[in-house]
This record gives C-alpha cells, sequence and structure tokens, in this order.
C-alpha cells in the first residue's frame, strides 16, 4: 500500500546534535594536539642535544682535571663525615694527665691504642718514691682501670727510667 499523505521526517533529540559536535570538536583538537606536541618534542630534543654537544665541547684538559680534584676532595669530605662520630676527643685525657702528674715525673713518650683504650707512657723521675707517688695517683683516679708497671731501669745519673701504661674507662673520659 501506497501512502498518500508524507509523514514527517523524525526529529532527532537536540541533545545528541550537541553531544555529537562536541565529540566532533574533541576528535579534532586532539589532532591537531597531537601534530602540536610532537613538534614541540621534536624541538625540544633538538635543544637538548645542542646543549650537549655545546657542554662535551666546552671541557676543556684543565675543567676535566679540576672536576677529578673536586671529586676527590668530595670523597675525602664524605669519608671524613663518616668517621667523625666515632673519634675519641683526646683533649679530655690530656687534661686529665696534666692535673694527675707528679710535679717531679717527666713523660718523654705516650702511645695510644684508642680501640683498646689502653696508653703507654715512658719516663723519667729522681726516685723511686716519686715514681711510686705516680703509681698511686694514678690508681686513686675514677676513670683509670689498672695501672701497670712494665719497665724500671736506673740511668748512669741515677735517675729512674720507667715504661707505664694504663687502660682507662672511656665514658668518664668523653
Amino acid at each position: 500500500m501506497v501512502e498518500l499523505i508524507p509523514k514527517e521526517a523524525p526529529q532527532i533529540p537536540r541533545w545528541l546534535n550537541i553531544v555529537f559536535y562536541f565529540a566532533l570538536l574533541i576528535l579534532f583538537s586532539s589532532i591537531i594536539s597531537f601534530f602540536v606536541l610532537g613538534n614541540s618534542i621534536k624541538s625540544g630534543q633538538n635543544k637538548l642535544e645542542e646543549l650537549r654537544t655545546d657542554f662535551f665541547e666546552s671541557r676543556t684538559p684543565e675543567r676535566v682535571s679540576l672536576e677529578k680534584e673536586i671529586l676527590t676532595y668530595e670523597k675525602k669530605l664524605t669519608d671524613f663525615s663518616s668517621l667523625a662520630p666515632y673519634h675519641l676527643e683526646n683533649s679530655n685525657f690530656f687534661n686529665l694527665l696534666e692535673d694527675k702528674t707528679h710535679p717531679k715525673v717527666w713523660f718523654s713518650r705516650i702511645s695510644f691504642d684508642t680501640e683498646q683504650g689502653r696508653i703507654s707512657f715512658s719516663g723519667l723521675t729522681q726516685s723511686f718514691e716519686t715514681l711510686g707517688q705516680q703509681i698511686l695517683i694514678f690508681k686513686g683516679e675514677s676513670s683509670i682501670n689498672s695501672v701497670s708497671l712494665e719497665k724500671v731501669s736506673i740511668d748512669k745519673t741515677g735517675r729512674i727510667n720507667f715504661d707505664l701504661s694504663f687502660s682507662f674507662n672511656r665514658a668518664q673520659l668523653e
């Protein structure tokens, strides 16, 4: 059957038209953005390559040696800063030694073993009495754990040469 009365074409809703045009706008803007960003990346890479070339051309032998020297000093500073917290401050020991040394005793050699907390002395005094007093002074000190007389001898002039060692308590020296 043939229709004699023409029917109206169905109308597309307005919101569907808006969505269609919006999708077309997004499609075109993404295509344009793709080419713009690709061009921007390519020019950035060219600029980076120019900077790298300039940098490596400006490296003279003097500059290279200076950089190596700076890196050497940097390594030394890093090593020192890692060791510094473990350093035992010796100035407290010297204050103790100054306060506790007998006036008639003279020390000619001091040797430190900081790992074991042991100190060895070579010294000279006028008599055995003075040496005994010095040992008693060290034994009476709370920061000194043990005192031992290693060697005693009399020289040609009648003075007493001795080697003395003691271990100390680190906690009381720090």
